[in-house]
């Protein structure tokens, strides 16, 4: 947990009956993946890659909304062809668990936490959860293609309150960019910011290992 000056209390993790978790840059590492993927489209196009504020944009947002940014309007049709020859399988192996990850989901499990996603991601989620084995952990699953607007529109984070029928205190969830902030603050559930200081959060988690050592103790420090 990132330290600044301030007193010290304990938080009690033994409340915590649900983890929320993003997918992209906190699950996994799929900066790369993303990076591959809609640069094999513009070179397609015969396009620059994307720049670095793109590639920031794309990994934050829905592909639809990366697409209209880094793909000219008149090429978007082609673009659109482009990308329905391709299959999310071509890149799927470049995705990189996060160190620490399945130690932690079997803490999680282990302690009766339920888990759950919400992402932007739209289609690929079950598959990338199929492809390393980790299905059985998540429930719900709570994509872009099953609301009717992505983050940091609620809807998904709300049905995922409704669903595990928690209040919000006793759970949470761990995201890793603005849009996770926002959408947490308009659900109302606490959010927990993973791996970025700058973000306004309950708790600052600086790795999975630290994580999973605060649910076995049962507490961590917090620096107010």
């Amino acid at each position: 947990m990132t330290a600044a000056a301030g007193q010290s209390r304990r938080f009690d993790l033994r409340r915590i009956r649900g983890v929320v978790f993003d997918c992209d840059g906190v699950l996994f590492d799929s900066r790369d993946v993303n990076r591959h993927y809609y640069n094999h489209i513009l070179l397609a196009l015969g396009l620059a890659p994307m720049s670095r504020e793109d590639e920031d944009y794309a990994f934050m947002h829905t592909v639809d909304k990366a697409m209209a940014r880094i793909i000219p309007a008149d090429l978007m049709p082609k673009a659109v062809e482009v990308q329905g020859h391709m299959t999310y399988d071509d890149f799927i192996d470049r995705m990189v668990p996060e160190p620490g990850l399945f130690e932690l989901l079997h803490t999680l499990e282990k302690l009766g936490v339920r888990m759950a996603v919400n992402t932007n991601r739209k289609n690929s989620m079950e598959k990338v959860l199929e492809r390393f084995d980790l299905t059985r952990f998540f429930h719900p699953v709570m994509t872009a293609a099953k609301v009717a607007l992505p983050k940091p529109d609620p809807e998904g984070l709300r049905r995922i309150v409704e669903t595990w029928g928690l209040p919000a205190q006793e759970m949470s969830y761990l995201g890793d960019s603005s849009v996770d902030q926002e959408t947490t603050n308009r659900a109302g559930v606490p959010f927990w910011a993973y791996r970025n200081p700058d973000l306004r959060a309950q708790l600052h988690v600086d790795s999975f290992h630290e994580l999973r050592q605060w649910f076995e103790t049962g507490f961590c420090e917090i620096i107010d």
